[in-house]
């Protein structure tokens, strides 16, 4: 995995153009994609019984928050990892690796998701109708599969690997903030 990350860094970016088309390949499956794989998974899962109450859903969507957390925990740990064995460095000076510094990104960007990711699902839960709080799993495993994605490109392509993951991330978050607006919106 570790081998040719220098290999990636010091490969020669494409010019913008290229960049475009390799980013808009994966925008015409990843959009529609998050959209389709959601409203299937929510139309096939049964409602979640017990949760009547918006102090309910509000506690189903803190608890499965904890796994939309899973990626960032992830990265933290390989950053720990990969500090122990190549050795405490100053991060004021640079020296760190080009392995290190893609988990350093990934961990920052997860973190800013994360945030975003996490505002939504905890507006939009108490709003959500009881038989419409599935759909609080349902993001919440998709959104760890999003940055695992994005993770996953990041290392094995480089930057231009991370678009399907941004694209994925960002559909979702974006229709949160939808949805949590609109949810508002209807309450008052």
């Amino acid at each position: 995995m570790s081998s040719d990350l220098p290999e990636i860094a010091a490969r020669p970016a494409p010019d913008k153009a290229a960049r475009k088309r390799l980013i808009a390949r994966s925008i015409w499956f990843t959009v529609p994609g998050t959209i389709a794989v959601i409203g299937v998974a929510y139309n096939l899962i049964p409602p979640l019984g017990g949760l009547e109450e918006p102090i309910a859903r509000l506690t189903l969507a803190t608890r499965w928050l904890v796994v939309a957390m899973i990626p960032y925990v992830a990265v933290c740990f390989a950053i720990l990892g990969i500090r122990f064995f190549e050795g405490s460095h100053d991060p004021t000076r640079g020296g760190e690796s080009d392995r290190l510094k893609i988990h350093c990104r990934v961990m920052q960007n997860t973190l800013e998701q994360l945030v975003w990711f996490a505002v939504c699902i905890l507006a939009i839960a108490p709003m959500l109708a009881s038989a419409e709080a599935h759909l609080i799993p349902i993001v919440c495993v998709f959104f760890l599969v999003a940055r695992l994605v994005y993770w996953w490109g990041y290392l094995r392509i480089g930057t231009l690997g991370r678009a399907p993951g941004v694209q994925l991330t960002f559909t979702l978050n974006i229709h949160l903030l939808f949805l949590a607006l609109a949810l508002l919106i209807r309450r008052l």
